[in-house]
């Protein structure tokens, strides 16, 4: 009885803890509904039908509250990470540790609970217990990670594109805050990380922000060398006032060289990356196939002449 009323509570656990992570992960930012309804022209997320906008539940405030007393280093730091993977809001740093404290303890006392219950040995339970939490901890860290890295490519990819935009908006005649506008505009609606960044910038100028403050936040939350060097150069340019169109197309042409570069980078990277795999899983099944008849033809004629 005791194994069933914990395997339901398991599969309650789990179950909450999916649902919260799709709500989570799906939910607007209260940055962006803001943007959305004072600036509709800017589309900085998707439109959602009014039934369907997640509300704060009892469940993710009860993540939250879980997350205050989660193990995790310090929480500007992990802000810090959970503004490069794109998730931002008042309460995402506790949401995140309440989840990783889910992942990692809930299986940790499935692991240790039916161990101890049953009458086996402490000390491997409470090793098999830690192992597992380890394991829960480590795997949200790296899923955290992952997105940074690819939120961090998708921007380093589209980074020149969007400085040709921005420089043929410039050369038609727009200001630096119409073309960050405009540019936002543009491809916010394409689901790009970085025009839903340039967006965000637009309305930061709307609402009053000083250019240089803006384009130093912009620069600071998303974790991308590239993007910040690009904002203190568009801030050096307009203090020493030299024409931006051309400052952004000759950093456009340097970025689209440095794409290049690691593009021929990675490719020089294969031969060593296919190594490994070649030597362990290929090389030994052609050796089997060629060298295999062989050995048995020599197998069987060491059989007749020791016979013999």
């Amino acid at each position: 009885m005791a194994l069933l009323l914990i395997t339901l509570a398991s599969f309650g656990i789990v179950a909450g803890v999916v649902i919260s992570g799709f709500y989570w992960a799906t939910a607007e930012s209260p940055v962006a509904r803001r943007l959305r309804t004072l600036v509709p022209d800017v589309d900085v997320a998707p439109p959602r039908r009014e039934a369907a906008k997640p509300q704060p539940g009892l469940l993710t405030h009860g993540l939250a509250a879980l997350g205050r007393y989660g193990v995790a280093g310090s929480e500007s730091s992990v802000a810090q990470r959970l503004s490069y993977a794109g998730i931002r809001g008042p309460s995402s740093v506790m949401l995140f540790l309440g989840i990783r404290t889910l992942l990692s303890f809930g299986p940790a006392l499935v692991a240790l609970v039916p161990r101890v219950s049953s009458g086996q040995a402490l000390a491997p339970s409470l090793f098999m217990a830690v192992l597992v939490w380890g394991m829960g901890h480590t795997l949200v860290n790296l899923a955290l990670r992952q997105r940074i890295v690819r939120r961090i490519r998708q921007i380093t990819i589209a980074l020149p594109d969007t400085l040709d935009l921005m420089t043929t908006c410039l050369e038609a005649g727009l200001g630096l805050n119409a073309t960050i506008a405009r540019v936002g505009e543009e491809r916010a609606s394409l689901e790009d990380p970085l025009g839903k960044e340039f967006a965000l910038v637009a309305f930061e100028l709307r609402s009053g922000r000083s250019r240089e403050d803006a384009l130093r936040g912009l620069g600071g939350r998303n974790g991308v060398d590239d993007l910040k060097a690009l904002a203190g150069l568009i801030i050096q340019s307009d203090r020493l006032g030299a024409s931006m169109a051309q400052t952004l197309r000759a950093n456009a042409d340097l970025l689209r060289t440095k794409r290049r570069q690691r593009a021929e980078e990675a490719a020089r990277k294969l031969p060593i990356k296919m190594l490994f795999p070649l030597a362990l899983f290929i090389l030994p099944a052609i050796f089997i196939v060629v060298g295999g008849p062989a050995l048995l033809r020599i197998r069987e004629l060491v059989t007749v002449v020791l016979g013999g």
